[in-house]
């Protein structure tokens, strides 16, 4: 086979960010477009969902109902729960998404997936390859003190991003496969909003953000050391947490960052 005349294959690391990841959705129709083939996928908390989604063919669906919500939408999928454990069950935002994609095993797609969850006690990385795709996302999307976590083997899952919000090191490094790793903890811009530091940050606003620098080190660390050949680095500012309401612009976005960082493929060019 000539390999000029195939797609060229694709390794793709989908990172973990709240409703920055998005963009992710972006991402891969830039990608499609520019004619490469994903064939594998590892994803983190956000890239866990949106990774699902696509290995299951479901990305239009996901796509369409993120589109949808709103404000209104976004309250009344949260189920609070007692604060002790966790804000948010998380159960009422799982039943929707039944509604786009249905729950498999992971072993059954057609496409090699994993998600990434922390084991909180451990301090180690759980990586999901096999069993139930939404216990894996759910385990994977845990945000401490916001989702409550997850038991599996008497062991509490968190968010895969505590440990290593940048799982490039979870790929299966294919001979001619290409690695494309979206970092979501790029480092802010002024053309997304305001800079932290700009002004002084009262104890609270210091806190979390010394948590956002720790969460890009680790990011920065992992490319560093693992060498994608393509980071799409997201800044930090693009969006809130919380901000699903954005997803036109989120994805819009995603596609405008994939196009400056990753060039057509060969294939593309013999179209």
């Amino acid at each position: 086979m000539n390999i000029l005349k195939s797609k060229r294959k694709v390794s793709l690391v989908l990172g973990s960010g709240g409703a920055r990841g998005l963009v992710q959705i972006g991402v891969i129709r830039s990608l499609e477009e520019k004619g490469y083939e994903i064939d594998e996928v590892v994803g983190c908390s956000i890239g866990a969902l949106i990774g699902a989604a696509y290995v299951e063919g479901r990305l239009n669906e996901l796509e369409e109902w993120m589109l949808s919500i709103n404000r209104s939408t976004i309250f009344k999928l949260l189920d609070f729960t007692n604060p002790k454990f966790g804000l948010l069950k998380g159960e009422k935002v799982f039943e929707s998404l039944k509604d786009i994609f249905p729950d498999k095993n992971i072993e059954d797609m057609d496409i090699p997936f994993r998600a990434i969850a922390t084991d909180i006690k451990n301090e180690k990385e759980v990586v999901f390859d096999k069993g139930s795709v939404y216990k894996a996302i759910r385990a994977s999307i845990a945000i401490p003190a916001v989702f409550t976590s997850v038991l599996a083997d008497d062991i509490s899952l968190v968010d895969g991003g505590v440990v290593n919000p940048l799982p490039i090191n979870f790929v299966k490094r294919k001979r001619r496969n290409i690695i494309v790793a979206v970092n979501l903890d790029g480092k802010p811009s002024a053309r997304y909003g305001a800079i932290p530091f700009d002004k002084p940050l009262n104890s609270i606003g210091m806190l979390q953000e010394a948590y956002f620098v720790m969460r890009r080190k680790l990011a920065q660390l992992s490319v560093e050391l693992y060498k994608p050949d393509y980071v799409i680095n997201i800044p930090h500012n693009i969006a809130g947490l919380w901000d699903y309401d954005k997803a036109e612009n989120l994805i819009a976005q995603g596609r405008a960052l994939t196009d400056r960082v990753v060039p057509a493929s060969s294939y593309k060019k013999k179209e």
